[in-house]
């Protein structure tokens, strides 16, 4: 990726849906829906009410940050509430070649973001093998726009969306008490 044409803006856009997406038809929405310069994330679930879903885009410069009007119009029949779009600054915004497989996201309004300067890139061969034992194919963090308070945080990587268990390792049950939403692509 160019660093001449950095990711300016992560927006992330929850809202409900009327009932569960057991068939899909909201993930197909959002997986046929067009894209930016960036590879779509597909639709993410809350671990605590599947009807609870999120859609997350990072924006180049000259991508517009409106919602998309004709992703919202097919979607609009399958939700019963949207939230505002929510945009985020950039932190850290590394991706590999491939894309992921898997992904889960964690928002927060909660906890303290000092001011910090500008993005920089992982120097090479940061972190190596003592950090992590899978493949991590995308992080992106995020800090909220015109607020102090917040984070949010996506991770990609390359295990079976399908598998059973918590395949990230997050202490997922301390979630809702600590203020954080936690989504995932859907499993099967």
């Amino acid at each position: 990726m160019s660093t001449r044409n950095r990711i300016r803006v992560l927006v992330l856009e929850e809202f409900r849906l009327r009932a569960e997406d057991i068939d899909g038809a909201a993930a197909r929405i959002v997986a046929e829906s067009r894209h930016g310069i960036e590879p779509g994330i597909p639709l993410l679930t809350s671990i605590d009410d599947r009807r609870d879903v999120a859609t997350l885009r990072a924006l180049h410069a000259g991508e517009s940050t409106e919602t998309d009007p004709a992703q919202h119009a097919a979607l609009d029949a399958l939700v019963s509430s949207w939230e505002e779009p929510k945009h985020y600054g950039p932190r850290i915004t590394e991706r590999s070649e491939s894309p992921p497989s898997s992904f889960r996201l964690a928002v927060t309004e909660s906890g303290i973001n000092a001011g910090g300067g500008a993005q920089s890139a992982l120097p090479e061969g940061f972190g190596g093998e003592q950090t992590t034992s899978r493949a991590i194919g995308l992080v992106w963090i995020g800090a909220p726009v015109g607020t102090h308070a917040g984070l949010l945080i996506l991770i990609g990587n390359y295990e079976d969306p399908t598998a059973e268990g918590d395949t990230f390792g997050w202490p997922l049950p301390l979630s809702r008490d600590l203020g954080v939403r936690i989504y995932e692509n859907n499993r099967a």
